[in-house]
């Protein structure tokens, strides 16, 4: 009875270290960081909320006023707070593990990594797959009098910021402007995924970018529009 039980106990132990053995080999580590990076201008947020709360003011004014005829100012009001919800507030960049998401003016751009084969930070973040190229509304680069102010600060971050092979930084590299601290995220998730072997090689042609327009915001911008003229002058 002993024996036998030593034997059970034995094979129970290898049963154990074999199915702890099994899930260590299976186990695959997710790329590390968040699942995802939300993206959106501070600066420009701040803008829209006080220019809402002005044309709110000036809403509330018209309906006290002596002059019917004035209320048609409310139709460029409601126009100019649409167009500051979508050019300021909607606009953000998404990075995710499976694609970065542009959100810009009137459209929707979906980027998946396997179809992205350059960043640049010219004039803008901007995204290059083959033959396009998607610039990123909320990461613009900074003017030359910011770079130049930046110049000392640069020099000392060149090697761990600049992607080019150079001795100077383009200020839209900057960690301390949009486009840098944008394009920043997007090549540190993009080199962690190429580690992790997430990202396919040779596949950037076929891939597709899917790109949405925001018919929602479009027609309703074309309507304000349009009925504007007319409320000016009857006003």
């Amino acid at each position: 009875m002993r024996f036998s039980d030593a034997n059970n106990a034995i094979s129970g132990a290898s049963r154990v270290r074999a199915a702890r053995g099994a899930c260590e080999y299976s186990y695959m580590p997710p790329p590390p960081g968040p699942d995802r990076d939300v993206i959106d201008s501070r600066f420009n947020r701040v803008l829209a909320v006080a220019i809402w709360v002005i044309s709110g003011v000036l809403a509330v004014s018209l309906c006290f006023t002596s002059r019917p005829t004035q209320l048609a100012y409310l139709v460029p009001l409601a126009l100019i707070c649409l167009v500051v919800w979508e050019s300021l507030w909607r606009p953000r960049l998404v990075i995710a593990n499976d694609e970065i998401t542009v959100v810009n003016p009137g459209r929707d751009v979906r980027i998946p990594w396997n179809a992205l084969v350059h960043v640049d930070t010219k004039f803008a973040l901007t995204l290059y797959t083959p033959g396009q190229k998607y610039e990123v509304w909320i990461a613009p680069s900074p003017g030359r009098s910011f770079g130049y102010r930046s110049a000392a600060a640069a020099s000392r971050d060149v090697r761990q910021i600049a992607p080019h092979r150079t001795n100077s930084v383009r200020p839209g590299d900057l960690a301390s402007s949009e486009s840098g601290a944008a394009a920043a995220l997007v090549r540190g998730r993009w080199h962690r995924l190429q580690e992790a072997g997430v990202i396919e090689t040779g596949v950037a042609d076929s891939t597709r970018v899917d790109i949405r327009w925001h018919w929602t915001a479009i027609v309703p911008l074309v309507v304000l529009f349009a009925a504007s003229v007319p409320a000016l002058l009857i006003a």
